[in-house]
């Protein structure tokens, strides 16, 4: 599908198709698009648990308020995390940037080092910032490409997080819950919705210019 078709089409799906499944294969070849996104020095701190067993998935039903509906009928839930403590794998990163040819091995050590100072010279509030940044690029880019795939998306932010990760046993001292995502095959068609025009949105050389 056209770029332009895939943004227009993508719509926030309230039911999905409970018949309809997405493999395993298909889940991780869309995971694997999506995360070519960009990321703050290529650190990639997106982490993604991936719930489509059934009995799994219904545990969270309570911990998501009235997005119960699509939760329970989507082929997957998702759990999308920012890892705060990306520097762990920084070794695995350079190694793999190595074994591909996009890093030299002469500076593998001097790449290390250097990314290891900048994470060591962040405040917790910039780490956070920026992973939730990098992981929110990624997993946008994830809701298109299940559209052009066929699939559709919902995206919950509003969740109890922590029962969330208790339930799924994730780390909270290491990772930041962004949001869940639904995933699966529209059962009913999407709520219309608009979008501002441009004069509420952009501004032109400064910040004056909004329409109000």
């Amino acid at each position: 599908m056209d770029l332009t078709k895939v943004i227009e089409a993508r719509k926030t799906i309230k039911m999905f198709n409970p018949n309809v499944k997405i493999s395993r294969e298909e889940i991780a070849e869309m995971l694997t698009i999506a995360q070519l996104a960009p990321s703050k020095a290529n650190l990639q701190p997106w982490r993604y648990v991936v719930v489509d067993d059934t009995e799994t998935k219904n545990q969270l039903l309570g911990f998501v308020g009235h997005n119960a509906p699509p939760c329970e009928s989507a082929s997957a839930v998702i759990l999308v995390l920012a890892d705060l403590e990306y520097q762990k794998i920084l070794d695995d990163i350079l190694d793999y940037s190595v074994e591909k040819g996009c890093l030299m091995p002469q500076f593998r050590d001097n790449s290390y080092n250097f990314l290891l100072g900048l994470h060591e010279k962040s405040s917790e509030a910039e780490i956070r910032d920026q992973v939730l940044i990098d992981t929110s690029l990624a997993t946008m880019q994830l809701m298109l490409v299940a559209k052009d795939k066929g699939y559709d998306t919902h995206a919950i932010g509003i969740f109890n997080r922590e029962a969330v990760m208790n339930a799924l046993e994730v780390d909270s001292k290491r990772y930041a819950p962004l949001m869940l995502l639904a995933i699966g095959k529209a059962a009913t068609a999407p709520i219309p919705s608009v979008r501002l025009p441009l004069e509420y949105t952009v501004s032109w050389n400064n910040g004056k210019g909004f329409k109000k």
